[in-house]
């Protein structure tokens, strides 16, 4: 069983900058161009289910490789990006200030976060490390892609390299429209290939500098 795992393409909180977490940002023109992009990465894969976060972002960027195959998304919240609760929307300064430097931390030790009226980075990989293992447990067998977030894969990829939390801050952080492929057999998994996004050449878009550098 392979599971290709998907990062939404840009998005218009994208270029807004911050911290877009649970606001349901669309994604912009070039995201619907990775989307595509993408979709034709994967058009010749064996892919019998898509699933996909509920946020309109990954929706978007999942009905392409769904549409391909005559298919349906299939929504699950538990795919949704991290809660960042009071931060959400904010420019990076402004949280800074008003958080007594919760983004230094952030980009430092990330584990340590936690979100005001929002969710803690140990939940938000709690939920995305059982997630991973709930469907790929009830769709062994079957090749299935997920479409989700940054903070979602970036923890993801941490449980998968088999590093603790306090490590998160060493994985990298998965482009737009960027695919991981995964083997699933016998209840365990591996990497086969991680968030690939050269298929996209100069359309390629990431987390922005300003959050990932101190």
């Amino acid at each position: 069983m392979y599971i290709y795992i998907v990062r939404h393409g840009q998005s218009m909180g994208n270029l807004k900058g911050g911290f877009a977490g649970h606001t349901d940002y669309p994604l912009s023109d070039l995201g619907h161009k990775q989307a595509r992009m993408t979709a034709d990465f994967l058009k010749d894969e064996h892919i019998e289910t898509v699933i996909s976060s509920t946020l309109t972002r990954a929706k978007q960027t999942a009905e392409p490789i769904a549409a391909d195959r005559g298919l349906e998304v299939i929504g699950c919240k538990e795919f949704m990006e991290m809660n960042f609760g009071d931060w959400e929307g904010k420019p990076l300064d402004e949280v800074e200030r008003e958080y007594n430097g919760a983004v230094s931390q952030w980009k430092k030790e990330m584990y340590k976060t936690v979100c005001p009226n929002g969710e803690s980075t140990v939940d938000c990989y709690n939920r995305a490390v059982n997630a991973l293992k709930e469907t790929a447990a009830k769709y062994d067998g079957h090749d299935i892609c997920i479409v989700s977030h940054g903070a979602i894969i970036k923890c993801l990829c941490c449980f998968l390299h088999g590093l603790p939390i306090e490590k998160l801050q060493d994985v990298i952080w998965a482009d737009n429209a960027s695919v991981t492929k995964l083997e699933y057999k016998n209840g365990e998994f591996k990497i086969v290939y991680e968030c690939k996004s050269d298929h996209m050449g100069e359309y390629v878009t990431g987390v922005s500098k300003a959050m990932r550098e101190a």
